[in-house]
């Protein structure tokens, strides 16, 4: 064997895989639905509109507070005339007078009637919280739709490295029959040459196909948010076609009941609704009660205050003078807006104009919707029809390769015909696995257009 030739096997010797890991398209589906960054993120949000969803945020429930209030000051009096002692001295000065004071108080405020808004803010929560789990759900359907197809892209790409192995190993079988030829002196050094260079491209196609299954490998670990991109995997299920004829009225029906963007923009509308008598909730008076109760407590220190001034007969009080005081209130507050230049009527058409537009992109989905659908019906069955020619003709490519096997052995064909049909095979065979593939794109998005992505087998059987 040559020194070319060596190399060569060193190259694809570096490429073996010694020990991988097995994956299922319903592993590698479950694995994405746990780890995927995406449904992550999307499942973080619904806990957030779930934590919104509550009396408290509608507005129903009161306000409650707490407070306390300290107040501590020390004075020094100085005046000319000054009421002291009950008499009237032409100035004195009072020096350290102290006082403390403690308020601790209690409110409650509540809105009792608004229109019944608390009622309908509480609607529009549970509709919030009812679209970011149809958001969830729409997130979940795209990536596991994402993750069959990346699985089978990788699984394409697997199986065309296997034909390119093939016409390697046929190449190097041809090759090394060929110098046992020259060795014996049958074939000339031209026909040596000719199979060394078939040899050496189809390790170079080999090579670069390694290449692309390695990078759908990594596509496929991004996917599933897998910690070493490079994982590779022996890949358990096959692009196998399985016979499935749709019905182009049953498929259209099934969408406009389950497709599940249908169903977040019906959600959508039906909090826009809402909306609509959030506004005119404003049209209604408010009646809100405000209630409460303060308690003071206060000291005035003069027990170490100093005085000078006319009156030298002052005594200081032996204690502190103290003095308690505790309020109850409770407050009725009726508010009727009679005129505000028009906002909450401009408001109220504002919103029926949203709910409006909210319908007109309903029917513009649906007709969206009908017109994708009708385009992917169309090209499934095109595709079905397609890989059925590109099966036929990699049988009849493989037969003749088969037969052609003995003739080229009997002499009864050349090199260069011989490598004409070696590499008609490997084209045709590498578009049944292209129009296989295709073939399954197709049916998956028929799936995800009917909502069956997320209650269907994975592999669309």
């Amino acid at each position: 064997m040559s020194k070319h030739v060596v190399s060569v096997w060193l190259i694809l010797a570096s490429f073996s895989v010694f020990s991988q890991e097995q994956l299922s398209i319903s592993d590698a589906i479950a694995i994405g639905l746990e780890k995927n960054y995406d449904i992550r993120i999307v499942g973080k949000e619904n806990l957030i509109a779930q934590n919104n969803n509550a009396w408290g945020e509608a507005g129903l429930l009161p306000t409650i507070t707490l407070s306390a209030t300290s107040n501590n000051n020390r004075r020094n009096q100085e005046s000319d005339n000054q009421f002291f002692g009950g008499q009237l001295f032409p100035g004195f000065q009072l020096n350290d007078q102290r006082a403390y004071s403690v308020s601790p108080s209690a409110q409650v405020s509540w809105t009792l009637f608004q229109g019944n808004r608390a009622i309908i803010n509480k609607r529009i929560l549970e509709g919030i919280q009812a679209e970011s789990a149809q958001n969830a759900e729409v997130v979940i359907s795209n990536t596991i739709q994402a993750i069959i197809l990346g699985y089978y892209f990788a699984v394409l790409e697997k199986e065309r490295l296997d034909e390119f192995k093939k016409q390697l190993d046929l190449s190097s079988q041809k090759y090394e029959y060929v110098r046992a030829k020259y060795d014996l002196g049958s074939v000339v050094t031209g026909d040596v040459l000719l199979e060394e260079n078939n040899y050496l491209t189809d390790s170079v196609n080999y090579i670069n196909q390694v290449l692309v299954y390695r990078n759908s490998i990594r596509a496929l670990n991004t996917l599933l948010a897998s910690d070493d991109v490079n994982t590779d995997y022996t890949l358990t299920d096959s692009l196998v076609y399985e016979e499935r004829v749709y019905d182009y009225n049953d498929l259209e029906m099934a969408m406009m009941d389950e497709n599940i963007d249908l169903k977040r923009i019906y959600i959508s509308q039906r909090i826009l609704e809402e909306q609509v008598k959030q506004q005119r909730s404003s049209l209604f008076p408010a009646l809100s009660m405000n209630a409460g109760y303060t308690w003071n407590r206060n000291v005035s220190d003069l027990t170490n205050a100093q005085y000078s001034g006319p009156n030298d007969s002052y005594q200081n009080p032996p204690e502190p003078l103290i003095s308690k005081t505790g309020t109850y209130f409770a407050n009725f507050t009726l508010a009727f807006n009679l005129y505000d230049g028009g906002r909450v009527n401009r408001a109220i058409k504002n919103a029926i104009i949203q709910q409006d537009m909210g319908e007109i992109q309903i029917d513009q989905m649906k007709t969206d919707l009908t017109q994708v659908l009708s385009q992917t019906y169309d090209e499934y069955n095109t595709r079905r029809n397609i890989y059925f020619i590109e099966h036929r003709k990699k049988m009849g490519a493989e037969t003749n390769l088969r037969i052609s096997e003995e003739k080229f052995k009997n002499g009864t064909i050349n090199s260069f015909d011989y490598r004409t049909i070696q590499n008609n095979y490997l084209t045709a065979a590498i578009q049944e696995l292209n129009a296989l593939y295709l073939l399954v794109d197709s049916k998956v998005s028929l799936m995800r257009l009917t909502g069956g992505i997320l209650s269907d087998n994975p592999t669309g059987g």
